[in-house]
């Protein structure tokens, strides 16, 4: 999928248009859980105004159409809430496109585990936030969560080996905070356990009074580097895939809630000013929010003028909105909503930046 995404810039380098590579669908704001870093912790009350299943439908229709290669089913709330979602992942696969979801992992059965298994979906991530009931259970603030998303992580691993099947690939989800970021490497341990494929952190963004007290401070910063080379040895080890390596220089810890500044490190490249861009995000990807608001990643652009209920993807793709968000990140200026950017999301525009200077030194 990386060689795509570079393969599309490209063509968008060159002076030619490319479709989006992937589409982000926020089904629901609803949830089952009361995580205390999430950013619903200071929203009382949260109107979702949710797309029909038949609007989904016809998105993942024209996503097809475009060449769209992947389709992330992410929060905002937890996506299994809405019990059509299973039905919004099937369709998704009808159309030979790569599945991915994130959610909390707790509203699983037997039954739709076996039927995600069979139909290949592709790549499901779990948030997971302690190796225990206690860590775990008093962040996401409901007991009986860990102990259910352990038993359907189980039933994964259950289902994958009885159908032979390499899918889904299981991904660990970690938000880092006071309360857990010693308990690392036992995550690590557990996630071996559980035949996880991957395990990735991501500091807390800060959204309320709650998230900051959770925020990690600058002795537990430097602590945790220590703490993150020794996970890394061991998932190493087990070939769990991981980002370990990025908490070693703790500049993405230090710069939650801060990241235009880093978006915008580093990347002053005096051959191209594509190779030096920020983001590439209104390149790539098209991002649907739950009223059908649409953006150009999972992070709402309030100032967004576009809506999926109408026009077309094409339309909005190659129209005004992210003709606007395109130029003004290609003259520097990138949008307020980009300082609560992740810190996966600025690891691999560093990552797509440094690849596409690779590509143009060999021609």
């Amino acid at each position: 999928m990386f060689d795509e995404k570079i393969r599309r810039l490209i063509t968008w380098e060159s002076g030619e248009k490319a479709f989006p590579l992937s589409i982000e669908l926020s089904p629901t704001l609803r949830c089952n859980l009361s995580c205390l870093f999430c950013w619903r912790q200071e929203k009382n009350d949260i109107d979702s105004g949710e797309l029909s299943f038949e609007k989904y439908k016809k998105i993942i229709k024209e996503a097809s159409d475009m060449s769209v290669k992947e389709v992330r089913i992410i929060g905002g709330g937890e996506p299994l809430f809405r019990k059509d979602t299973f039905e919004i992942m099937k369709e998704i696969k009808s159309r030979g496109m790569f599945g991915y979801i994130c959610t909390n992992g707790t509203m699983f059965n037997e039954k739709n585990i076996e039927e995600l298994v069979r139909i290949g979906f592709d790549h499901i991530k779990i948030s997971l936030h302690g190796s225990t009931a206690k860590v775990h259970d008093s962040l996401v603030n409901v007991k009986g969560s860990f102990k259910k998303t352990l038993k359907n992580m189980i039933l994964f691993s259950k289902w994958k080996k009885k159908l032979e099947k390499e899918k889904p690939l299981i991904e660990i989800g970690t938000v880092l905070v006071r309360e857990n970021y010693k308990d690392i490497l036992n995550i690590v341990n557990l996630a071996y356990s559980l035949d996880v494929q991957y395990f990735f952190v991501e500091p807390i963004t800060v959204y309320s009074k709650m998230g900051e007290k959770l925020k990690l401070r600058k002795k537990e910063i430097k602590d945790f580097e220590k703490i993150a080379i020794e996970s890394k040895k061991i998932a190493d080890k087990y070939g769990i895939k991981n980002n370990l390596n990025d908490f070693i220089e703790s500049e993405y810890v230090r710069k939650t809630g801060k990241m235009k500044e880093l978006l915008k490190k580093d990347n002053k490249n005096k051959r191209s000013r594509f190779l030096s861009l920020s983001c590439y995000e209104p390149w790539l990807r098209i991002g649907i929010r739950v009223d059908g608001t649409v953006c150009p990643c999972g992070f709402f652009d309030q100032e967004s003028t576009e809506n999926i209920k109408e026009k077309t993807l094409e339309d909005i793709w190659f129209g005004d909105y992210f003709n606007l968000r395109r130029r003004q990140i290609l003259n520097g200026k990138l949008p307020n909503h980009c300082k609560k950017c992740c810190m996966t999301l600025v690891v691999e525009n560093k990552l797509i930046r440094n690849e596409l200077e690779k590509f143009k030194l060999m021609i």
